[in-house]
């Protein structure tokens, strides 16, 4: 899993999407929320193979969470 400092800068960068873009964190926070969730509700079966391996602490994946395991998809 992932650490609270990893979390934390997680969370740093959704601010910093927000300050960039003129908008509200909330706004940034539902817009990737709505992202995320089609991807893992999403009934193309090439789509889920990309989602194995996705693990979090909950029940649902945090924005901060789903945030640190792509970038660990695209290193």
């Amino acid at each position: 899993m992932y650490t609270k400092r990893e979390l934390k800068r997680a969370a740093g960068i959704i601010r910093q999407i927000a300050r960039e873009n003129h908008v509200t964190e909330e706004e940034v926070r539902r817009d990737m929320k709505e992202a995320m969730d089609a991807g893992r509700n999403s009934p193309d079966l090439a789509v889920q193979a990309k989602w194995v391996g996705f693990e979090y602490a909950g029940d649902e994946p945090t924005l901060e969470e789903f945030i640190l395991w792509m970038a660990g998809q695209v290193r």
